[in-house]
């Protein structure tokens, strides 16, 4: 059936007019400025209201304790004295509001800390801290913050588990800039993609002015709401320190103080265990002091050598490879990288190189798509760029660079299951970047495998013990990049497989094998008789998922 037929809509000259005005405007480009609708641009909003504080709670933010499955720290900024700082908790109801709690459900708590914090905006901005404890693990609460009259918004959180459970964990690099446009959107992409994130990792150079609390201000505004409800693992930048630790850091950070007992560390170098991963924070800002280095250098091994988790995050700000400019951190290379290797740290998160890079030590390296070594990240989330320098900061140090990007705001999405971790960075639109599957076993031992693509999972990626054999000789056959468990068909072929072996269209089949839990294969097999004396043969390995061959070997006469 067809549309019934509306009324003809009649406009007013006058309407006419304006709207034929409005498209003349629009076709020159004109409309977008505050000349086209007759009035100056309006002056800027004044720093100083814009992030003033006040009796409703902000800038709150969940910090994990050492005890995470059992308690919660939260901060946040208000107009509150010490005495009337406090918060509440329940367990998380069906409803609030009109639906109150039960009598008794509610718990209130005081602030164990109030610090206020002079401003370069001229006022004081003073700091909560609040400790839920005694909590059960593996259990969503409700959570308000406030003086007793004004308060947050109710919130959720959910305490870890007591042991190992999947969780999802977000990576930024530096923030830095453009906190107020350009870094936001990351923030909140990142969230809408991973809502059910459990920790957010920031490497440094969260904001640009140490001491500036209109960029503190839009740090917290850029993550808004999503950081009352995700635990945050922040370390110190070069940006972080000016004549000293920014005088914000500790009040809003209030970080387990379970580091290596100096002062000048406290809350910047720490450790939290989650979920069956062991997070470590170091700070790299000390890197002139060898005393301190020296600190968290035996502090670190401690922690990597007697670790009860099966997986372990390092992050810290100033790289061990950098992919930018001359930058070199040698101090923290000689000292770290060693301690990383040979204790089996899976994934190395850092900043200040304000572009991508992800790469491993070429020791470490399986095949094309394969190594067994650490992963080592650097990124950017904010808007300020640095062109790569080609990656001679890795290859001058027996690494190899896998992936980079520039002139790109990224953000990283960790899942941790019980035998992989698979990493994925992506743009700030949503579209992926990098990404690479970790597979380690009950023995520790560990393959990082590059995310497959059409390119990756063909060519010459198998590996044999040797290229000059005799008939019926046997060879040893070994290839990384498989799914556990899955099947492989072992082919002997011609070199030229125009030919095919003249035994089906690839060659002779010398058996099946299943890739191991880790992804490997391997495999001795026995050169056919069939084969011609002076021949080239590879041996070429086919499965759901690659496709790939040996390097020639030759029958000997």
């Amino acid at each position: 059936m067809n549309d019934p037929i509306k009324p003809r809509r009649t406009w007013p000259r006058q309407a006419k007019l304006a709207a034929a005005s409005t498209a003349a405007l629009l076709a020159a480009g004109l409309a977008f400025g505050p000349a086209a609708v007759g009035a100056a641009a309006p002056p800027a909003y004044p720093a100083a209201e814009a992030h003033k504080p006040g009796p409703i709670p902000d800038r709150i933010i969940l910090i994990p304790t050492a005890t995470p499955a059992t308690s919660q720290r939260v901060s946040w900024r208000a107009e509150a004295d010490a005495d009337t700082a406090q918060a509440q908790i329940l367990e998380a109801p069906r409803a609030l509001g009109q639906v109150q709690p039960p009598p008794g459900a509610v718990t209130t708590v005081r602030a164990i800390a109030s610090t206020p914090v002079n401003t370069t905006l001229g006022y004081a901005s003073t700091y909560h801290t609040v400790e839920f404890t005694g909590l059960k693990p593996g259990t969503r609460y409700t959570y308000r913050v406030g003086d007793g009259t004004n308060w947050s918004p109710w919130t959720d959180f959910t305490t870890a588990a007591e042991g190992f459970e999947p969780f999802s964990f977000i990576y930024y690099g530096d923030a830095q800039n453009y906190l107020d446009s350009a870094v936001p959107r990351v923030f909140r992409q990142a969230f809408a993609d991973r809502p059910q994130a459990k920790v957010i990792v920031n490497a440094g150079d969260l904001i640009d002015s140490a001491n500036s609390e209109e960029q503190w201000g839009q740090w917290f505004q850029a993550g808004g709401f999503i950081d009352s409800q995700i635990n945050n693992i922040s370390i110190p930048g070069n940006h972080e320190y000016s004549g000293g630790l920014s005088a914000f850091w500790r009040p809003q950070f209030p970080y387990p103080d379970n580091g290596p007992g100096d002062p000048e560390l406290k809350q910047t170098v720490y450790s939290v265990d989650y979920q069956g991963v062991r997070f470590i924070g170091l700070d790299t800002n000390h890197q002139s002091d060898p005393e301190l280095m020296a600190a968290q250098t035996a502090w670190l091994e401690g922690l990597l050598k007697d670790n009860p988790n099966k997986w372990t995050v390092v992050t810290f700000h100033h790289p061990v490879y950098s992919t930018t400019g001359t930058r070199d951190n040698p101090n923290v290379r000689e000292q770290w990288a060693p301690l990383f290797e040979k204790y089996g740290v899976d994934l190395v998160l850092q900043g200040h190189d304000h572009s991508y890079g992800r790469g491993n030590q070429v020791a470490a390296r399986k095949s094309a798509t394969v190594h067994n070594g650490v992963a080592y990240v650097v990124s950017v989330s904010g808007g300020k760029m640095y062109a790569l320098n080609g990656g001679e900061n890795w290859t001058g140090n027996g690494a190899e660079v896998r992936s980079t990007s520039e002139n790109t705001q990224l953000y990283q999405l960790i899942d941790v299951a019980e035998d992989t971790i698979t990493f994925e960075a992506r743009y700030a639109d949503g579209t992926h970047h990098d990404g690479f599957v970790i597979r380690k076993n009950r023995k520790g031992e560990r393959t990082v495998n590059d995310l497959r693509t059409p390119e990756n999972t063909v060519g010459e990626q198998v590996t044999v013990d040797k290229t000059s054999v005799r008939k019926s000789e046997p060879v040893k056959v070994s290839a990384y990049g498989y799914d556990p468990g899955e099947r492989v068909a072992i082919w002997w072929r011609e070199s030229d497989t125009r030919r095919g072996g003249g035994h089906g269209k690839n060659g002779t089949l010398l058996g099946h094998a299943e890739a191991d839990e880790l992804g490997r294969l391997s495999r001795t097999v026995r050169v056919p008789a069939s084969v011609k004396h002076g021949g080239t043969y590879v041996v070429y390995l086919d499965s759901d998922h690659q496709k790939i061959t040996s390097p020639p070997i030759t029958v000997k006469r």
